[in-house]
This record gives C-alpha cells, sequence and structure tokens, in this order.
C-alpha cells in the first residue's frame, strides 16, 4: 500500500493532552512525529478512528515559559497494544505560521 502524505513527518516527542469533542474527556499523551497536517502520538487511552479531537501542545517559549497550543484534529488510523496505543490525528486545517507561530516554528527548525 503507498502512503500519500501532502506533509513530510519528522521525530517530535513532547507532552500532548488529547480531549475528544464528543465527551469533553481529556487524556494525556505523548507526540512521536509532527508535521504541518498532523500528529503521531501514544497514549493508554482508547479514540475511535474517525473522532475529533483537541490536541493540547506543551511547549517552552523563548522565556522558557510553558505554552499550551490547541489544535483540532480527526483519528485518523488507530494501533492498538496491550502497552499502549498509537494514534495518528489529522488536522482539521494545516498548521500556519499565523495561527500556531510557536509549534511551527519548532518543526521548521527540526
Amino acid at each position: 500500500m503507498v502512503e500519500l502524505r501532502r506533509y513530510e513527518r519528522v521525530g517530535f516527542l513532547g507532552k500532548l493532552e488529547l480531549t475528544a469533542t464528543t465527551s469533553g474527556l481529556s487524556q494525556p499523551a505523548r507526540s512521536l512525529d509532527l508535521s504541518l497536517g498532523g500528529v503521531g502520538a501514544i497514549t493508554q487511552s482508547v479514540f475511535a478512528v474517525g473522532e475529533i479531537v483537541t490536541v493540547i501542545f506543551f511547549l517552552k517559549d523563548t522565556a522558557n515559559c510553558e505554552v499550551k497550543d490547541h489544535v483540532a484534529g480527526r483519528v485518523v488510523h488507530l494501533a492498538a497494544n496491550v502497552d499502549a496505543n498509537t494514534i495518528g490525528i489529522q488536522f482539521l486545517n494545516p498548521l500556519s505560521e499565523a495561527e500556531h507561530p510557536l509549534l511551527v516554528g519548532k518543526l521548521m527548525r527540526l
């Protein structure tokens, strides 16, 4: 199977929080990779393919203060495992520097 990707993915390890829009429940996660179009994550929680989620990225600004960046996305991939679940989230809108300057800045430096 050939994977068609619009944006290059790069390794990006960081703290996330995933919130399902239907239930409003937030779950901790860690990012694995990132692109302008989505994020790969690992979590102990279960999310359904097609589910809309808010991804909260915990970042550090230039003053080393924690900043939260919220990005809406849809779960497009799920690989369940006994230890953790790997999920792929496609952003509803690609990341733009105007809306997510810190996150795009970090992505471009990788």
